[in-house]
Parts: structure tokens; C-alpha cells; sequence
């Protein structure tokens, strides 16, 4: 039986990619998003951000903030965000932000993530900044 080769550097799925396919799975046919499950995603997006700032370099750090947005925006616009699951995101910036300062070349990724706080400060948190729905948010 041949050998299937892998595939090339670069083809892989990105963070945004996998944040899109498992939003896609979790609501087709009317299913509900299961955020134990999307926190967990979330959790694991500081290794995403190393991984895609690594294989795409032109443009993994963007796309790796896309997909974390794309997960925050669609359960915000569907009033099903909850909690835990905004500070998970808020610990999963704070983490990335560690990993920009600390690696040579991803300078890019604090003005990335930047760029996301700053819109989740204008379209999801209340307008203290420091809380959602009345409840206080994680601030690193």
C-alpha cells in the first residue's frame, strides 16, 4: 500500500479554520453551541497563536485573532455568551500577549491583539470595560 505524503508546510488548518468548523458542527441542524467545549477551544488558542505565527507567517497571527473574534462575536450576537467563557478569552489574550512579548517576531501579534481587546471592549463589554451583563470579567 503507498505511502500517503504529508501535507505541505502551510496547508493545515489555522485557528480561525478550526474555530469556524467547530462553530459550523456544534449548530448544524439547529444544534446549540456547547461552550464547555468552546472554552476549551479557546484555552487552547495561545498554542494556535504560536503554531500559525510559525507555519503562515504571512498571515497566521491575523488569522488566529479572527477566530477567536469570530467565536466571541457569534455568541454575543446570539445573547448566548456566557461568563467563564469571556474570561477564558480575556485569559487566552493575557497568555498570548506573554507569548508576543517573549518570542522575536511577533510584534505583530500585540498590535493583533490589541485590535481584539479593543473590540471586545466596544461591542461586548458593558461600558465600564470591566465587566459584562453587570458581572465582573477577568482583567490579567
Amino acid at each position: 500500500m503507498p505511502e500517503t505524503p504529508p501535507p505541505p508546510i502551510g496547508k493545515g488548518h489555522n485557528y480561525n479554520e478550526t474555530a469556524l468548523k467547530v462553530l459550523s458542527n456544534m449548530t448544524q441542524n439547529g444544534g446549540s453551541i456547547v461552550q464547555k467545549d468552546i472554552r476549551q477551544l479557546i484555552a487552547l488558542s495561545p498554542s494556535y497563536l504560536i503554531v500559525d505565527s510559525t507555519v503562515h507567517q504571512t498571515d497566521g497571527v491575523s488569522q488566529w485573532a479572527l477566530g477567536l473574534n469570530r467565536i466571541c462575536e457569534t455568541l454575543h450576537r446570539k445573547g448566548e455568551l456566557e461568563l467563564e467563557t469571556l474570561n477564558e478569552m480575556s485569559r487566552a489574550c493575557a497568555e498570548a500577549w506573554s507569548i508576543t512579548s517573549s518570542w522575536r517576531g511577533m510584534e505583530k501579534g500585540k498590535t493583533v491583539i490589541g485590535d481584539l481587546s479593543a473590540r471586545l471592549r466596544e461591542n461586548v463589554l458593558d461600558p465600564d470595560g470591566l465587566s459584562y451583563k453587570g458581572e465582573a470579567i477577568y482583567v490579567p
